[in-house]
């Protein structure tokens, strides 16, 4: 039986590699997603903290000055975490691109799979017709030798 080679073996071998890059630039993005929200979640924490040590010296009473500092800081750690927010949404989008990028990737090398299991079909059915060919042939023959 002649072996089979699918000439576009390369190709797929390709495709298989852009589609596991894609994974991994999808898998980054998607970790930078998580170290975001876990620094929006401790600078709330650090923004709550403040906030409640800056009632608990107000009540007691606190200079002006002091008070400044304090406002100052937690006006600082509402832009940082509105500017981090906008990143997320930001990584939101790029999350969704790539995950549109690793599925078309995906769709590429699954079509040239197809493209190869359908060629190898019908490698093996010619092989076999070739073959059916060959014992029909030699059935003939034999029945030919038979009748003399």
């Amino acid at each position: 039986m002649k072996r089979f080679k699918f000439r576009l073996e390369p190709v797929i071998r390709y495709r298989q590699y852009l589609e596991r890059l894609a994974l991994i630039e999808l898998a980054k993005a998607k970790h930078d997603l998580l170290q975001t929200k876990k620094r929006i979640q401790e600078m709330q924490q650090s923004r709550k903290g403040a906030a409640t040590e800056l009632d608990s010296r107000q009540a007691e009473g606190m200079k002006a000055s002091r008070y400044r500092i304090y406002t100052d800081y937690l006006q600082g750690l509402s832009d940082r975490i509105e500017s981090e927010n906008e990143r997320l949404v930001g990584i939101g989008r790029t999350i969704k691109e790539r995950h549109q990028t690793a599925e078309a990737e995906r769709i590429k090398k699954e079509t040239l799979e197809w493209v190869r299991q359908s060629e190898y079909t019908k490698h093996v059915q010619r092989i076999n017709r070739a073959e059916q060919k060959a014992a029909d042939e030699l059935v003939s023959l034999r029945r030919g030798s038979c009748e003399f």
